[in-house]
C-alpha cells in the first residue's frame, strides 16, 4: 500500500497519554454572559495565533490535576481517518474531584469544517453519546460523509456546568467578580478533539488497459470452440484474448464451493493452474489476473451450509414469522474468511507471472442482518424508545422492514442510506485488512456493482481506492432496459469526481439482458451491438471530464460455450468488445493510429455495398505493414478479396480503403440486423513515449446493418 493509516491510539502509557492530550485536546468554559469563559473560547478558535501559548502547555508536566482541571473530556480514536473510516469519539465527563460523572442529558456532539456544522450520512448534524457503564465514558461514532473533502476537521462536545463557581479555574479574576458573573447566566463548557481525513492518491496505471475475463472453472478436460471454428484445450481461451484485443486476462483462481475445508478454503483445480496459465498469457504477451469470489460460496441454491467450511454465515430473517436462517454468503464478520482471502492474495503475489489479483462479490448479499446490533450501536441512527428492550429477532425484523421500506421510498430514506454507508465501511475495511495481512505489493482490482455507484450494494469506489484497491471495475450489466441503464451511468456521473479512482467498467455476453428495445424506437439494436454502446457509455461518462482507464468483456466462456448468446456468434460478441477497446485506447491516443469505418445504415439483401476503411497516423514516425482485414460474420461475405494491405503510413498522413461485401440472407432472429467488422493490424515500431509498444496490435471498427 502506498500509505499505512493511523489506528488506536489506546496502546500509549499514561504519561504520553496525557502530553499526546494536552498538545492536541483544546477544552474551556464558556457562558455567554461570562468574559472569562469567552476569552477561552476565543483561545480554541485562534488555534494558530496562540502556538507559543500551546508551546508552553506541551513544556509543562504531566500531572494528575490537567485531569481535574476541566469537567469534559473529549477523544478521537486516530489523528488522520479515510473516507473508509468510522470516527469514535469518547466523552469524559468529571466532577471536581476528577471523578466520571453521568448526566441527565447526554453532552451534545458536533462536527465542524471551516467552522461550519458538517451533516453526515443520513442527514446527522448532531450526534448523541450513549452511556458505557464499564468504562464509565460517553461514546458515540461519526461516519464520514460520502466522498469527504480532505482537511482539517472538529470534533466538539458541550454541555452545561449547573455550579461553575465550584471549578478551580487558575485565572486571574477576582472571585467578587466571578460569582457576580456566575449569578447572571448559565455557563457552558466545550471540549473540543482535531482531526484530519485524508484520501489515498489512486495508483498510477498505464490507461488503456484492456481485459478479457474468464469465470468458470479451470477447463481440464473439455473442448473449447476457438474464435475461428476450430477446438482446442485450454490454450484457446489465450486464442479469444487475441480475437477480442484484450492486453490482460482475468481468471476466476478462488472458489469456495461443497467439500473445501478450513485447510483447503478453496477449489484446488482452480488454484493450481495459475502458474502455467500466467506463464502462457504471459508468452502470448499478456498481462495476467486472478480474483476470488470474496463472500459467495457455491452453488449458490441450497438449502443448508453443510459441506463447507465453518464459516460465520450471512443471515436473513422471515419478515413475518421472525424465524432466522443462514444464507449462502458468508458474513462480513468472519475473520476466517479474511484469513483464507489474504492467504490467497500471499500465495498470488509470490507466483511470478502474475500481475494482478482481484476480489468480487466483495458484498453482504440476502440478508446480512446479523450486522444489526453492531450497526445500531455504532451508527447514529433513530430507533425506537424501546430498543434496548426488544429482542433480537424484533431488533433484526425492524431493521430489515426498515431497509426494505426505504428502498421502495421515494423520498425519506437516511435509515436506508446509513445502513449502505456502515456497510460499504465494513467492506472497505476488510478490503484493507486483506491487503495489509497478505503484503501484497501488485496492483489488486475489484468487481463492483453498477446501480447508484454501487451504494445501494454496500460498495464504495472512493472507499476502496482508500482502503489500497488499484482499480475498481463497475459491472454495467444487469441493467434490463436503456432507461435503467441510463440512470446507472447518471448516478456515476453525478457522483464521480476526477482525478480521485481508477475505474475500467465492463459488460457481459447476454442476450436477455440486452435485447430490448429502446423508448421512442421500433426497430430493436442488436443485442452485441447495445454491449459496444454500453462500455462507450461507461468509458466516456461515468466520469465528468474525464475518461475511465480502460475496461473489460466479461466473459470467455459465455462466448465460446455460453447459453445466453442468442441468434449472434460468439465472435460476434468478441468483435463488439474488441471494437470498444480499440475506441478505448484511440480515446487515449496510445494507438499509433485512428481507424474509422462507414458503410450504409441499411442495405438491401444479397446486393453488394461498399465499406470504406479510413486510417490515420496520429505519430510522428512511419506505420509499416498494415493489414485490413473484413472479418467474417453472420451473413456477411466479400465480394473480391477481404483483405487489403498498405506497405507504410508516413508521419500524420490519411489512407482510405474501400471493401465490398454482401449480406448473404435474411435472418429474421436477427432482425435482419448484420455486423460488418474490419480489423487492421500493424508491424511494430517506434511511435514516441506516449504510445504503448505492450499493447496488441489490432484495431477493430465495427457497424450494424439493416438488411431490407
Amino acid at each position: 500500500m502506498d500509505q499505512q493509516p493511523l489506528y488506536l491510539l489506546d496502546r500509549e502509557s499514561p504519561a504520553a497519554r496525557r502530553r499526546r492530550r494536552q498538545s492536541e485536546q483544546q477544552a474551556s468554559c464558556c457562558s455567554c454572559l461570562l468574559v472569562v469563559f469567552s476569552a477561552l473560547i476565543a483561545i480554541i478558535v485562534l488555534w494558530r495565533p496562540v502556538g507559543n501559548w500551546w508551546q508552553e502547555r506541551r513544556e509543562v508536566p504531566a500531572g494528575p490535576e490537567i485531569v481535574e482541571m476541566f469537567p469534559l473530556d473529549l477523544q478521537a480514536d486516530a489523528q488522520i481517518y479515510y473516507r473508509h473510516n468510522l470516527v469514535r469519539l469518547e466523552i469524559r465527563v468529571v466532577n471536581p474531584q476528577g471523578e466520571p460523572v453521568k448526566l441527565d442529558e447526554p453532552p451534545r456532539i458536533v462536527v465542524r469544517q471551516n467552522g461550519q456544522v458538517v451533516i453526515t450520512v443520513g442527514g446527522v448534524r448532531r450526534l448523541s453519546p450513549s452511556w458505557d457503564a464499564r468504562s464509565k465514558l460517553y461514546v458515540c461514532h461519526w461516519p464520514i460523509p460520502w466522498l469527504a473533502e480532505p482537511g482539517l476537521y472538529i470534533a466538539e462536545a458541550k454541555m452545561e456546568i449547573p455550579d461553575p463557581a465550584i471549578w478551580p479555574w487558575q485565572l486571574e479574576v477576582a472571585a467578587d467578580q466571578q460569582q457576580s458573573k456566575y449569578d447572571k447566566g448559565t455557563a457552558h463548557c466545550i471540549a473540543q478533539v482535531p482531526f484530519e481525513i485524508a484520501r489515498r492518491a489512486r495508483r498510477d496505471m498505464a490507461p488503456g488497459l484492456c481485459a478479457a475475463t474468464w469465470e468458470p472453472d479451470f477447463p481440464t478436460d473439455i473442448a473449447i470452440p476457438r474464435p475461428d471454428g476450430s477446438t482446442g484445450d485450454w490454450h484457446a481461451i489465450l486464442d479469444w484474448c487475441e480475437f477480442v484485443g484484450a492486453d490482460a486476462l482475468w481468471f476466476r483462481g478462488g472458489v469456495t464451493r461443497r467439500g473445501c475445508t478450513n485447510d483447503e478454503p478453496f477449489v484446488g483445480k482452480n488454484q493450481a493452474p495459475v502458474p502455467r496459465l500466467a506463464a502462457a498469457a504471459h508468452n502470448r504477451g499478456l498481462k495476467f489476473g486472478t480474483w476470488a469470489a470474496a463472500y459467495v460460496t457455491y452453488p449458490e441454491i441450497r438449502s443448508s451450509n453443510r459441506g463447507l467450511p465453518s464459516y460465520e454465515w450471512g443471515q436473513d430473517i422471515s419478515r413475518s414469522t421472525g424465524q432466522i436462517s443462514d444464507v449462502p454468503y458468508i458474513s462480513l464478520f468472519d475473520q476466517s474468511r479474511i484469513d483464507h482471502l489474504a492467504d490467497f492474495f500471499r500465495k498470488m503475489a509470490r507466483s511470478r507471472d502474475v500481475d494482478f489479483v482481484g476480489l468480487d462479490y466483495i458484498r453482504s448479499d440476502r440478508g446480512g442482518y446479523e450486522m444489526v446490533d453492531r450497526f445500531t450501536s455504532e451508527m447514529p441512527v433513530k430507533l425506537p424508545d424501546d430498543w434496548t428492550n426488544r429482542s433480537r429477532s424484533q431488533r433484526w425484523r425492524y431493521v430489515a422492514q426498515k431497509v426494505e421500506g426505504e428502498w421502495n421510498a421515494a423520498t425519506g430514506r437516511d435509515f436506508y442510506e446509513q445502513w449502505n454507508w456502515w456497510r460499504a465501511h465494513i467492506n472497505a475495511s476488510n478490503v484493507e485488512q486483506i491487503i495489509a495481512q497478505s503484503g501484497i505489493k501488485k496492483p489488486v482490482w475489484l468487481f463492483q456493482l453498477s446501480w447508484m455507484h454501487g451504494e445501494q450494494h454496500g460498495q464504495d469506489a472512493f472507499m476502496f481506492n482508500d482502503a489500497g484497491v488499484a482499480l475498481i471495475a463497475p459491472m454495467l450489466y444487469e441493467s434490463p432496459t436503456f432507461e435503467h441503464f441510463g440512470h446507472v451511468i447518471r448516478f456515476w456521473n453525478e457522483y464521480t469526481k476526477p482525478g480521485q479512482v481508477n475505474l475500467a467498467p465492463g459488460d457481459e455476453v447476454d442476450d436477455p439482458l440486452h435485447g430490448v428495445t429502446p423508448r421512442n424506437r421500433t426497430r430493436r439494436p442488436a443485442a452485441p451491438e447495445v454491449l459496444y454502446q454500453r462500455m462507450m457509455r461507461g468509458h466516456t461518462e461515468m466520469v465528468e471530464g474525464e475518461r475511465t482507464m480502460g475496461g473489460f468483456w466479461h466473459d470467455i466462456y459465455r462466448a465460446a460455450m455460453g447459453r445466453r448468446r442468442g441468434p449472434y456468434p460468439g465472435t460476434e460478441w468478441a468483435l463488439a468488445g474488441a471494437a470498444a477497446f480499440s475506441q478505448i485506447r484511440q480515446s487515449w491516443e496510445v494507438y499509433p493510429i485512428k481507424v474509422e469505418l462507414s458503410a450504409p445504415n441499411s442495405v438491401s439483401i444479397g446486393a453488394t455495398f461498399t465499406v470504406q476503411v479510413s486510417i490515420e497516423n496520429v505519430t510522428g514516425a512511419t506505420v509499416r505493414d498494415l493489414i485490413i482485414k473484413l472479418e467474417s460474420t453472420e451473413h456477411i461475405a466479400p465480394v473480391g478479396k477481404g483483405e487489403r494491405q498498405v506497405v507504410e503510413l508516413g508521419p500524420g498522413e490519411s489512407h482510405t480503403v474501400p471493401m465490398r461485401a454482401r449480406i448473404t440472407r435474411a435472418d429474421v432472429q436477427r432482425k435482419n440486423r448484420y455486423m460488418v467488422a474490419v480489423r487492421v493490424n500493424w508491424a511494430a515500431g517506434q511511435f514516441g513515449e506516449k504510445v504503448r509498444a505492450d499493447l496488441p496490435r489490432t484495431f477493430v471498427v465495427m457497424k450494424y446493418l439493416d438488411g431490407t
